[in-house]
């Protein structure tokens, strides 16, 4: 695959009402890619994602910058979810960090974690939280190239760990 320019990646935060297909078909999924056949999306997320919608128009309210859209020309190709944690202020947690299938590789991953980063820092947190499905094998070499450690199994997730990122 091409390594694409980053001056035609954009970042903006996420227009629900307009692109919500898209938010559900993202987290569809990673949904898939996490759990396998371990969890229903349907189940956890709604027939056709409603559950999850709600959830994520929840959090952006909460959260007014914390869903981000990527952006390559007229196409969303990625989407970050984050928010600073309540207890620890100074530490992140990224519900969602989704790119594309078809753009894995071209370093717009990358692009997209020096972006979250810049804006966690902008934030005042110095670390982040993740969860990493342990077959993942792509994603978790992803996560470990840019620095990130295992730190511990969920509990609540029998194939899914946490990996953290001290910056």
């Amino acid at each position: 695959m091409k390594v694409v320019n980053p001056a035609s990646i954009e970042f903006k935060r996420a227009d629900l009402q307009r692109d919500m297909n898209s938010c559900i078909e993202f987290r569809k999924d990673s949904f898939r890619i996490n759990y396998g056949n371990e969890k229903s999306f349907e189940t956890e997320m709604g027939e056709q994602g409603e559950a999850y919608a709600d959830r994520l128009t929840e959090f952006q309210q909460q959260y007014p910058y914390g869903v981000i859209h990527v952006w390559r020309g007229d196409n969303i190709i990625g989407q970050i979810e984050f928010r600073v944690e309540e207890l620890f202020t100074d530490k992140a947690f990224i519900p969602l960090f989704y790119l594309i299938p078809e753009e894995r590789g071209s370093g717009i991953g990358s692009l997209m974690h020096d972006y979250l980063i810049q804006t966690l820092r902008e934030q005042g947190c110095n670390g982040a939280r993740i969860l990493v499905s342990s077959g993942n094998d792509r994603g978790v070499a992803f996560y470990k190239k840019h620095g990130w450690r295992y730190a511990k199994p969920d509990l609540s997730n029998s194939h899914v760990d946490i990996y953290q990122l001290n910056f």
